[in-house]
């Protein structure tokens, strides 16, 4: 069985090289402006909610708002709550709202809310809604808060039936529309219905028909029709024609570079596992597979369902088929990943690109996971591919407002690429969670992998030795819920205790019902626990010690015997689908049945720690030289050393190992030269008790400690998290304060307002400059007061105090004149005393500064640096009339921005590109950059960029003749300014408003 797909556009053909293929691929994505309804002053959830305006407007249902406790008729001021969950660039928050809107002489089942205080607010976060009578018979989706286990909101699918008569007692100014959807329930009233087809929110759900136990009717809902809407004065515009898709973002990559590389022979099946003997059911599956792959029309597709339903095992049996494939369409390779087992997105970006380019392509020319993902995806456009990322639920957020959100920005960026069209290549996800972050795509199919049907699971049974009648074994599937990995495990519990007798079954205790699978494999283990032998016993908890796959030399490390036991019990062990083998013949554990003894073990930790050391000695002694071109890939085994140092309590052998293996001392190569941040905070989390940043870090020595923190902070900045980067950072200050190191805490400082400026926290600026400057004095640095007084400059510069500006560059240019080798302002320094030159009507001066400033960093080889300059030369131009000129100096900066981790400089490269293209009027040019920019800015917290990109916005719009998103875009974005204390911000809405 299956869930309903998405309703495919189809993308056509591959682009043919030079020409760009059409990206426009995104439906508008219901959970970013789904809310949920809840009680005042207590906040119980009572229903679920639709953003409609960026001014804070919200629809629900008239009986939502009742069962908070308010009568939409009543007093407009009778207060509820309004949650907006957590979602990229926007943090999570409790609004007040009241009722604006209800009506009180009929019947119709809507009301509006208007949130209290401003609400800025993405485009995308505002849900565009449409008529109902046109999407008759056409698929849709919802989202909403009903409770579903531990989860508390869930998905819903199915059809559009259409509008239908109203109960003879109601007076409706509306029909109602019937739906048929097998999950909606309680809780999800007030949930947009986006009909897939047409792009539109053309309805909420208000009610669901609960059937009895013969059935019928059992799928049907009721949805209030969103023209409503019209009836009620307000201004939310309500379309009758289908909303056009929006444009995907294409990945920024080197074409020529792309064609010099060739892929290595044959395909990468390491982590895949063994197809097992065994093989049962999922034909309908497979075939389905199939079907998507030769088809086209997807370009990814997840297999999603509960662990141990088998997701892996059928994405192993229809790669088989791929591979027995031997015409024109066969791929180049099939490339199959396990994050399960390697849940690093640096490690596996970095081997994709070694497959797809026989190693040509050294990482560290391209810094950064996000522009290895480009690359990646430019290099699936020269041949075709299969990509299977299985266990991907590995890197996915597994509770809270973001449950099913992709954690990496990079391996997101990869997915994201690999869904836009201009490519043969295929990519097949296994997950427990549902990929949210493709849920937009035309080009991406959800597919359901749920229990097995009554005769697989019977076959299964009979397969691994279960004897008895068909009817008993049935019994067993249908009573234990068809779960394959439950079954294999009752199988193995039969045989071992009772020959395969089904019979004795009834000695388990029965299952409940109610109860998720993984917990029924946790009681099915329980019960199998007490067959094992104490030798069994033992070595299950020592190796679930392994977080990937090892060799069976690494038996030696867990077992008491190692040579009895491979011959007693591993062949055992492995019919009992307790391990597996993959196709290198490595062993590991399912996940489901890994975390089981582990949590054994953690109950009785004697000699735990001893274990995690003794392994990593293990992963040393195999641990081979990085050599002159080292790889990522090179480096695992000691970075599962440190890993397990780091368990065994011994952090300084960690922390050396970390230096000295990994860092290679001050040359950096894994973070400088492999730029593998995403491996680096893994590892430094460690560190971390159960890797709380809040926490302090264990370290042997204060020292070791302040580096730990120092590293942490720098590895969360580059990796766009810098809310998180500033708190650590504020810590290693005071470490580095603590032992006297005037220096290094002056840097931290200046690293600490540098990191405020783009949060836009200019308000804490003050404080945290003047500690700069203490530092620095205290350090006795004058490059460090030199840039001190810079940053006091650019504060005073971004608040409009322009001759405190001056001052503060001039106390800067003083210093460097006098006690440093270069007379002038560099470096950052330098850009933002070129923008105040710039800023303030001095273009010539700021020209020969940036020039200069260009040559010091092209020379010294700062590449970031090197970009914001072309990026300042380029505002010159446009600012003088010259936008040819500019977009040549704004495209070298993407460029160069592209091959660096510097979000914020590749932000200010695209938005300066973007209003080249808003002067020329190249309106899809535009909206592709500010929209990369944008979604860059959300999801790092680049809030004065943020502000920088809406302007750029609300040009765009007018010079499109859209006055009122115009209006929308820059009073937001003034409203913004003003809130952080932004001059420029609010300058430049006031000039752009006086030239409408």
């Amino acid at each position: 069985m299956t869930a309903l797909s998405n309703s495919p556009a189809d993308p056509g053909p591959p682009a043919e090289p030079g020409r760009p293929p059409d990206p426009a691929v995104l439906r508008q994505d219901v959970r970013k402006f789904t809310v949920q309804i809840r009680t005042h002053p207590d906040g119980e959830i009572v229903g679920t909610g639709i953003v409609v305006s960026g001014s804070g407007l919200v629809l629900t249902c008239a009986h939502v708002v009742r069962a908070a406790g308010v009568e939409p008729g009543a007093a407009a001021d009778e207060p509820l709550q309004v949650y907006l969950p957590r979602r990229a660039g926007r943090r999570a928050e409790t609004r007040t709202a009241t009722v604006c809107f209800a009506f009180r002489d009929t019947d119709d089942d809507m009301v509006c809310l208007q949130l209290q205080g401003p609400l800025p607010l993405a485009k995308d976060q505002v849900a565009v809604l449409g008529t109902a009578h046109a999407s008759r018979l056409h698929p849709f989706e919802s989202y909403g808060y009903r409770r579903l286990d531990r989860y508390h909101c869930g998905r819903a699918a199915g059809r559009i039936m259409g509008e239908v008569d109203p109960p003879d007692e109601l007076r409706l100014i509306e029909d109602p529309v019937q739906l048929e959807s097998s999950q909606i329930n309680t809780g999800m009233s007030g949930s947009a219905v986006l009909d897939l087809e047409r792009n539109l929110v053309v309805g909420l759900v208000s009610e669901a028909w609960f059937a009895e136990a013969a059935g019928k009717d059992r799928d049907t809902a009721w949805a209030v029709n969103a023209r409503l809407i019209g009836s009620t004065g307000l201004r939310i515009p309500v379309r009758s024609t289908p909303l056009p898709l929006s444009t995907a973002r294409l990945p920024h990559f080197d074409p020529e570079l792309a064609r010099e590389t060739v892929p290595l022979p044959g395909h990468r099946l390491d982590d895949a596992p063994v197809i097992p003997e065994e093989w049962v059911g999922r034909e309908q599956q497979v075939g389905l597979l199939a079907h998507e792959w030769r088809a086209g029309e997807h370009l990814v597709v997840g297999l999603i369902g509960f662990g141990g339903e088998g997701k892996s095992s059928l994405a192993r049996r229809w790669v088989e088929e791929v591979l027995a494939d031997e015409s024109e369409d066969a791929p180049v390779g099939v490339f199959w990943w396990s994050f399960g087992e390697h849940g690093d997105a640096d490690e596996f970006l970095s081997s994709a690109l070694e497959f797809m380019s026989a190693g040509r392509i050294a990482v560290g020319e391209l810094p950064g996971g996000s522009a290895r993902a480009a690359f990646s995806a430019g290099l699936l456009r020269m041949r075709r591919y299969v990509f299977v990322l299985d266990g991907l639920e590995a890197m996915q957020y597994q509770d809270g407002d973001q449950y099913g959100a992709i954690r990496s920005q990079a391996l997101r960026d990869f997915l994201t690429f690999f869904a836009t069209p201009g490519h043969q290549s295929f990519c097949l996800i296994t997950s427990r969670a549902p990929v949210l972050d493709l849920g937009p795509f035309t080009t991406y199919r959800h597919i359901d992998v749920v229990e097995l049907q009554r005769a697989a699971g019977r076959r299964l049974l009979r397969n691994l030795g279960v004897l008895g009648s068909d009817a008993a074994l049935e019994r067993v599937v249908d009573d234990w819920g068809g779960h394959a990995l439950t079954l294999s495990l009752l199988a193995g519990y039969l045989v071992k205790r009772h020959g395969g007798d089904v019979r004795r079954i009834a000695e388990l205790p029965p299952p409940d019902p109610e109860l998720p699978p993984d917990a029924a494999v946790r009681r099915v283990l329980a019960e199998y626990d007490r067959l094992l032998t104490a030798a069994e016993r033992d070595f299950l908890r020592r190796f679930s010690i392994f977080r990937t796959p090892v060799s069976e030399d690494a038996l030696d490390l867990v077992a008491a015997d190692p040579g009895t036991f491979r011959a007693a019990s591993l062949k055992h062990l492995l019919a009992a689908r307790v391990l597996r083998r993959d196709g290198a013949g490595r062993l590991s554990m399912h996940p489901l049945i890994r975390g089981f003894f582990a949590q054994q073990a953690a109950e009785e930790p004697d000699g735990r720690a001893a274990l995690h050391a003794t392994v990593a000695r293990y992963y040393l002694d195999n641990a081979g030289s990085p050599g002159d071109r080292p790889r990522l890939e090179d480096l695992l085994p000691v970075v599962e050393a440190v890993h397990h140092w780091t368990r065994s309590g011994d952090t300084a052998r960690a922390c050396d190992v970390l230096y000295d293996r990994l860092y290679l001392g001050e040359r950096g190569l894994i973070t400088r030269e492999l730029n593998a941040y995403e491996t680096v905070l893994a590892l430094l989390l460690d560190f971390f008790p159960d890797g709380r940043l809040r926490a302090e870090p264990s370290a042997p020595d204060p020292e070791t400690r302040s580096w730990i923190l120092h590293e942490t902070a720098t590895a969360l900045q580059l990796l766009g998290r810098m809310r998180d980067a500033a708190v650590v950072t504020r810590r290693a200050i005071q470490e580095f304060r603590d032992r006297g190191l005037w220096h290094d805490a002056a840097v931290s400082s200046q690293n600490m307002a540098e990191l405020h400026f783009m949060l836009g926290a200019l308000p804490a600026c003050p404080a945290i400059i003047d500690e700069a400057l203490e530092l620095a004095r205290l350090a006795g640095d004058r490059e460090d007061e030199l840039v001190a007084h810079t940053l006091r400059g650019t504060l005073a510069h971004l608040t409009g105090d322009h001759g405190a500006a001056g001052d503060a560059f001039a106390a800067a240019l003083g210093i460097a004149a006098a006690f440093t080798p270069l007379p002038v302002l560099y470096s950052t320094s330098g850009i933002k005393y070129a923008d105040h030159l710039r800023r303030n009507g001095r273009p010539d001066e700021a020209r020969k500064v940036t020039l200069a400033n260009l040559r010091v960093c092209s020379a010294a080889g700062w590449q970031a640096d090197e970009a914001h300059c072309h990026v300042g030369l380029g505002d010159l131009e446009l600012d003088a009339g010259r936008p040819e000129a500019a977009l040549a100096e704004y495209e070298t900066a993407v460029r160069i921005a592209q091959r660096t981790t510097r979000r914020d400089v590749l932000i200010d490269a695209l938005t300066g590109q973007a209003r080249c293209s808003i002067v020329d009027e190249r309106v899809e040019a535009a909206e592709a950059d500010l929209a990369q920019a944008l979604s860059l800015c959300l999801v790092g917290g680049y809030r004065l960029a943020e502000i920088d990109v809406r302007i750029a916005y609300a040009s765009l719009w007018q010079r499109m003749g859209n006055e009122e998103l115009a209006w929308e875009e820059a009073t937001r974005a003034e409203q913004m300014s003003i809130e952080v204390g932004y001059h420029w911000g609010v300058a430049d809405v006031a000039a752009l408003l006086t030239t409408r």
